[in-house]
């Protein structure tokens, strides 16, 4: 099945800005569990053997990379998400920023609450990420 149209707004700053977003369920063992169909959200994430690390592809590249985010989710009421971690977009060069080369990888890497040392989700956790690209430089 062939992947949406992405939302254009022609109101902004950035009229061909294009909003990527969705989550990843992470299963057993760090494992992506599930994530948003790449139908809808034009990305496809696997596990990288690293610790906390999933490597993404963008089905269709980029000429600019605008913004972006990842955060964690916590499946239970009032848990914080497996002991505070924390995750980050990661594997975005200044040149995408700066809509000199274009984006079609990039990585989100969670973090214990130090920030810094990487490992693994509990399984159930969520991560949610948000990209904003364009084709315009």
């Amino acid at each position: 099945m062939a992947e949406l149209q992405k939302h254009r707004n022609p109101k902004t700053v950035q009229p061909n800005m294009t909003r990527l977003a969705g989550t990843i369920t992470i299963g057993a063992a760090g494992a992506v569990g599930a994530q948003t169909d790449t139908r809808n959200a034009g990305i496809t994430f696997a596990k990288n053997a690293g610790a906390g690390r999933y490597d993404a592809t963008i089905h269709r590249g980029y000429r600019r990379f605008i913004s972006g985010h990842a955060s964690m989710i916590g499946p239970t009421v009032g848990t914080v998400p497996n002991a505070a971690k924390l995750a980050y977009l990661t594997g975005v060069p200044a040149a995408a920023a700066a809509g000199t080369a274009g984006l079609s990888t990039f990585s989100i890497v969670c973090t214990a609450a130090d920030g810094a040392t990487a490992t693994n989700p509990t399984s159930g956790d969520i991560v949610n990420w948000e990209l904003f690209v364009s084709d315009s430089p």
